[in-house]
């Protein structure tokens, strides 16, 4: 994909534009952009075609660059967690955002309508009729209609209502607010993107998928139009999309990939190799007291260890730990090279998402050298 397609706002790199990667100060977090579009590609092909399309999550990314980069491939919108990542990609020129965690409080409730005047399609969810209440107020007060989808659990046990009877309950609760659009359903199944197997994942995936079928008939029995049904994510993008009344599903680690989701096999392998490991985080020796131990620049400040280790990338006969904040252990048994100081280590990240959370700017490289520098806008709007 050609690189105009998405704003260079890193403008304090624009030197290293042009460089090896070698040249990049360290950490530095890489994207190998030949991966990164296959990756977009593959998941743009396999959705071709079918009644259901795909909303990236951003939380994966935070960066509107990027997101662009996903709607150009076919998504028709994009995902954030939280109303926060949902202001940096509407200002940042992406106006159909589905915020997947509930609104609450009336400065953040202020602040999405603020939002919702730049972008009058956004969507938020909702468990609650006193929250729904408060959004409805706030929509009447500002002239405007919210459009709104019920949070459904169907099996993570975090936000979401349990039973295709409070869900009705909530639909018909939303019918008195004025302010209010029920557009649909949200059933995210989180627990199952990394189950290890696909028959297993798909077995767990299904259950999570008939208790949101059932949801949704129970709804549309009481007498509501329901158009949007989102699930789902990379672990189960294969699975998804053709069940009865889907219309989204979305993935946010399929551009990047990470070494716990690789771990969890594919259909006909063992690894999950659908998409490939494109986001990498780039490290320099900076110490070697000893024939057996090498120091790097990157400790937990730089690579998320929440869901396992990161991996090293054509470097063998070693392990990494963190050594705290700002330092990397790599503990030398018996590595298929020499390290020196000032050598270069790069490592396939543990998690994306936390892993990005970690930075402010993504190198992006194509063969060794840097070709656009972005920034990481959304970094740290937890908000």
């Amino acid at each position: 994909m050609p690189s105009e397609t998405a704003e260079d706002d890193a403008k304090p790199f624009r030197e290293f534009i042009g460089q090896p990667v070698s040249e990049v100060p360290t950490p530095a977090l890489l994207i190998d952009l030949d991966l990164f579009e296959r990756n977009l590609a593959t998941l743009a092909g396999f959705m071709r075609g079918r009644k259901a399309g795909f909303r990236p999550h951003g939380k994966a990314h935070k960066c509107p660059a990027i997101g662009k980069m996903q709607l150009v491939s076919g998504a028709h919108g994009i995902c954030a967690a939280k109303l926060g990542e949902a202001e940096v990609f509407v200002h940042g020129g992406i106006t159909e955002v589905l915020i997947t965690a509930e609104v609450v409080g009336k400065r953040k409730i202020d602040r999405l309508m603020r939002l919702v005047a730049v972008a009058p399609n956004l969507t938020v969810v909702v468990d609650n009729e006193r929250n729904a209440v408060e959004l409805s107020e706030a929509a009447l007060a500002a002239k405007r209609r919210l459009k709104v989808a019920i949070d459904l659990n169907v099996g993570q046990n975090r936000a979401g209502l349990d039973t295709p009877q409070d869900a009705v309950a909530l639909a018909q609760a939303l019918a008195k607010q004025k302010g209010l659009e029920l557009v649909g359903l949200q059933a995210y199944a989180g627990m199952n993107m990394h189950v290890v197997g696909f028959a297993n994942r798909r077995v767990a995936s299904l259950l999570a998928l008939e208790r949101a079928a059932a949801t949704r008939r129970a709804v549309e029995k009481a007498g509501f139009h329901i158009t949007l049904q989102s699930v789902g994510g990379t672990g189960t993008y294969n699975i998804d999309p053709d069940f009865e009344g889907v219309t989204e599903i979305q993935p946010g680690s399929y551009i990047f990939m990470d070494a716990h989701y690789r771990s969890i096999g594919g259909v006909d392998s063992e690894a999950f190799n659908d998409f490939g490991n494109s986001l990498t985080v780039l490290t320099t020796v900076i110490s070697h007291p000893s024939a057996g131990r090498a120091i790097t620049d990157g400790g937990n400040k730089a690579l998320s260890t929440d869901e396992g280790l990161p991996q090293p990338k054509d470097l063998t006969g070693i392990n990494y730990h963190p050594g705290g904040d700002e330092y990397g252990i790599i503990d030398l048994k018996n590595p298929n090279r020499r390290l020196d100081v000032g050598d270069k280590v790069e490592f396939i990240v543990g998690h994306c998402d936390t892993t990005v959370n970690l930075h402010n700017t993504f190198w992006g490289a194509r063969k060794g050298v840097v070709e656009n520098v972005w920034s990481i806008d959304a970094r740290g709007r937890t908000d």
